[in-house]
């Protein structure tokens, strides 16, 4: 589905968080005031400004900033960004002014937006795609203090037209001269055994190198030992750790979009900081240390702990495929849940979290040592709080709508 350029405001930047999305690694004041991104029971999206995300009840009945579409969100130094997922890929950003949540200004982007990175605090780097056929996947930089587009970096990552396949970009990092690029290979939609969306050749994790700033091309890196890396509308499948090393995660299930589903285990790699090759050293095959669960998405809560949405599938029952997209999906088929993971003693320890829905990326705040999540059944929505040093949750704020999509802290 490709979108028409409608008009450019002028220059721009990206940063990733979540999908949908989300903010991480924001260790912020704990005065900060809480934003969140909610969509309400009718399906419309609210920006609703809270003090606490802890207790009692959120509602964006009558209440907060109304957005134009079903939106994703991603908090970048100070600034929360929305863009549209489905609609015009209008991009705004919003900061606190005095106690108010302000815009900052819009800008379009020609391409529908699939992935935030944060440069600096006011600088993110966005890539747009399109979701069928063989366009180049552009990288802009966004300029946010006045939302305006910097400049634009056209690529094809990795197309393989004689597969029926492109690249659709899940991660990138941009460590020193570095950016990395995590993708993982669907069907563009011009071959018949490649259908848009199918992953006929997943059986290999893959990032792509570019020399950054100059944004030129490297090399490829690959590993036989998991699968592609990341998923649809993740955005977060590169995590930095503290030390400056690069872990990524492969999914390799069905719920999680990978059909046919790949033989390789879920699992992390890791690419040693100031190095450019997977550490042949490393693997944490997830799938064998969980017991049978898949990785879904992570985020990084510093100290080389992450917290994982994870799944237990039957992937021979077509049910599960996108299981791990619905936030109030049937209850039969809520297979989400989650872990706290070490990912250098790679161990696994599971949260007394119910069964749940899951998300179009994981949308997270990462905010005093702790990590708050969205967790939605067939029924309610509730925010959990997560102390990855202890490995325990504690449910937190009823939310009064489907979920919660965005979380930042200003």
């Amino acid at each position: 589905m490709k979108k028409q350029f409608l008009n450019i405001a002028a220059i721009l930047s990206l940063a990733i968080m979540t999908m949908t999305s989300c903010s991480d690694d924001n260790d912020v004041a704990e005065s900060a005031q809480f934003v969140l991104g909610i969509e309400a029971a009718t399906g419309t999206d609210i920006l609703v400004s809270v003090d606490t995300i802890t207790s009692g009840s959120i509602s964006p009945v009558g209440n907060g900033i109304e957005q134009p579409a079903w939106m994703s969100y991603y908090q970048i130094g100070e600034t929360l960004v929305t863009t549209g997922y489905n609609a015009d890929n209008v991009m705004t950003g919003y900061r606190l002014i005095g106690e108010e949540l302000t815009s900052l200004g819009s800008l379009v982007t020609e391409l529908g937006i699939y992935g935030i990175v944060e440069i600096d605090e006011n600088t993110a780097m966005a890539v747009g795609v399109t979701r069928a056929g063989y366009e180049d996947r552009v990288f802009y930089t966004i300029n946010l203090d006045d939302m305006s587009i910097a400049s634009r970096f056209s690529t094809k990552i990795d197309e393989r037209q004689d597969e029926g396949l492109v690249a659709w970009p899940t991660g990138i990092v941009v460590d020193n001269d570095k950016m990395y690029v995590a993708y993982y290979l669907m069907g563009a939609g011009e071959l018949e055994d490649a259908p848009a969306f199918s992953t006929p050749n997943s059986n290999q994790a893959r990032v792509a190198i570019y020399s950054y700033p100059e944004l030129e091309f490297e090399k490829i890196i690959t590993d036989d030992r998991t699968t592609d890396i990341g998923l649809y509308s993740g955005e977060n499948s590169i995590l930095k750790t503290d030390r400056g090393d690069l872990y990524t995660y492969s999914t390799s299930a069905l719920a999680s979009g990978f059909a046919p589903t790949p033989d390789n285990p879920s699992g992390f790699l890791r690419i040693n900081s100031g190095t450019t090759e997977f550490d042949e050293d490393y693997f944490f095959n997830f799938e064998e240390k969980s017991g049978g669960y898949k990785l879904n998405n992570v985020v990084y809560a510093g100290g080389n702990k992450a917290v994982v949405r994870m799944a237990k599938e039957d992937d021979t029952n077509s049910d599960y495929l996108w299981a791990t997209y619905g936030p109030n999906i049937a209850s039969e088929l809520a297979i989400c849940e989650m872990a706290v993971v070490d990912l250098e003693a790679q161990t696994v320890t599971k949260l007394d979290i119910p069964a749940h829905g899951g998300e179009w990326g994981m949308a997270n705040l990462y905010h005093d040592g702790m990590v708050y999540v969205n967790i939605s059944t067939e029924t309610e929505a509730y925010i959990y709080q997560i102390d990855p040093s202890t490995a325990t949750a504690t449910k937190g704020a009823k939310v009064d709508g489907n979920w919660t999509k965005g979380f930042a802290a200003l």
